[in-house]
């Protein structure tokens, strides 16, 4: 189902937001991203309302990604969604390659984590400097992004994938695909970006309470409260081999005949 028909726009659902699909950004080789096929999102279980239910069964989803840790989803579990596919791979590890849990219960780890980097780095840090260092490497040996694109190269469409807020897990996951279907390293560092046009009013109750030092720092320039531009640019960078192995073939094995379509 065509929802949209400006990349990156916003799917207007009433109990969540950020929610968008990759449709419409322009392509490798004259082409442009297809509309109704790549869709990412955050937290499902903000869907209540039965409008919300029928706006959601009705894109016609294949596939479900998960990319929340098995803390997360348990305590706000995913809705059933008609001819739907669940799974979940969860798209941040700890230093040993565990699940990174951001549910109450993985709180004391996070702070083990947070720890054994300062040691490493000599020096407390902010979390801010913490977060910034594990986003840098996410894209990288990450499971969750092939199976990310194993979806897309069986042609598993449409295809949801989420996180709990959908900016950062899920960002680099939009980022990936785009840069591997040839649209420009601009346009996906741009749409990696929207999330904190769609999130304003939460970024901004989030700092409003925070010194101005620790705002200031949250929010350099333009409003940003996920991976600094800084490092999303580096990701867009990188070729997307570095990623999960696509090249200009992963693109013929994408849904490229079903995903691209010639510009008009």
């Amino acid at each position: 189902m065509q929802v949209v028909f400006s990349p990156g726009a916003e799917i207007k659902f009433e109990g969540a937001n950020n929610f968008r699909e990759l449709g419409g950004y322009r392509a490798a080789d004259g082409q442009q991203v297809k509309y109704g096929l790549l869709y990412r999102g955050g937290n499902l279980d903000l869907l209540k309302s039965e409008a919300d239910h029928a706006r959601l069964a009705s894109l016609g989803l294949r596939e479900i990604l998960d990319l929340r840790s098995a803390g997360e989803s348990a305590a706000h579990p995913d809705p059933a969604v008609p001819g739907a596919h669940y799974q979940r791979v969860c798209g941040m590890r700890n230093a040993d390659g565990t699940e990174m849990d951001f549910s109450g219960q993985g709180i004391e780890r996070l702070r083990q984590e947070k720890e054994a980097f300062e040691r490493i780095v000599g020096r407390p840090v902010h979390d801010f400097e913490w977060f910034s260092a594990l986003y840098r490497e996410m894209p990288f040996r990450n499971p969750a992004y092939h199976a990310l694109f194993a979806l897309l190269e069986g042609r598993h469409v449409p295809v949801l994938f989420h996180c709990s807020c959908g900016k950062d897990r899920t960002g680099i996951g939009a980022m990936l695909i785009l840069l591997a279907l040839g649209v420009s390293r601009t346009d996906a560092l741009a749409d990696y970006m929207l999330t904190n046009v769609y999130r304003r009013e939460i970024i901004e109750r989030f700092l409003a309470d925070k010194p101005a030092a620790e705002r200031d720092l949250l929010r350099p320039g333009s409003l940003i409260c996920c991976p600094s531009r800084a490092s999303a640019s580096r990701w867009a960078q990188e070729p997307s081999t570095k990623f999960c192995g696509a090249t200009r073939a992963t693109r013929r094995t994408l849904p490229m005949n079903s995903a691209l379509t010639p510009q008009g």
